[in-house]
């Protein structure tokens, strides 16, 4: 997995960027670091899909344990979307190795930022409990964004798509006791 984060984040988490080349978007995302109710708040965007995964109210020792800490609030997501947990292991075994480098292009920093702002009108959903923002995560992934070709996409609905094509199953739990 490779994470393209910008300066602000890159300094908080004490790592250099490497350098990189995206071979599957899917498992590209960027990330930023903004503050919201004076707390710390990562917005990640997948770069395939424009999915987003928030985590906010991280600590120092957090941003130690970042690889963990994104990966555990990938599969919280995921399961609230209730994906079945094949799906979610086989995509989590793809991203175990975590890489972080610059942000690459302008399109899509401009998409994570577009993201950030999104969070900033929704932050009254925001669960002071707990670092992993699921409820919010899946609420700013199923607004309608543009996709700049003039059409417009649902990012929930194209991370259902691309987890399809990657895993080759049908992705979701079925909810009938049998």
């Amino acid at each position: 997995m490779i994470i393209q984060c910008t300066k602000k984040l890159l300094y908080q988490l004490k790592k250099n960027p490497e350098t990189v080349n995206v071979e599957k978007p899917l498992t590209s995302w960027h990330a930023n670091l903004i503050i919201v109710n004076r707390r710390k708040t990562v917005v990640l965007v997948n770069d395939k899909n424009r999915y987003v995964i928030v985590l906010h109210g991280l600590k120092a020792n957090e941003f130690k344990n970042m690889d963990e800490i994104i990966l555990q609030s990938i599969r919280n997501t995921f399961e609230q979307e209730s994906i079945k947990n094949d799906v979610i292991e086989q995509f989590i075994d793809s991203s175990k190795n975590i890489t972080y480098s610059n942000t690459k292009n302008r399109t899509l920093v401009s998409r994570m930022n577009k993201a950030c702002e999104t969070l900033c009108f929704l932050e009254r959903l925001i669960d002071n409990d707990t670092i992993y923002q699921t409820a919010l995560s899946r609420k700013i992934s199923r607004l309608l964004v543009g996709d700049g070709k003039k059409e417009y996409i649902y990012p929930n609905q194209e991370m259902y798509k691309d987890l399809k094509a990657f895993a080759g199953i049908s992705i979701f739990q079925s909810n009938v006791d049998g």
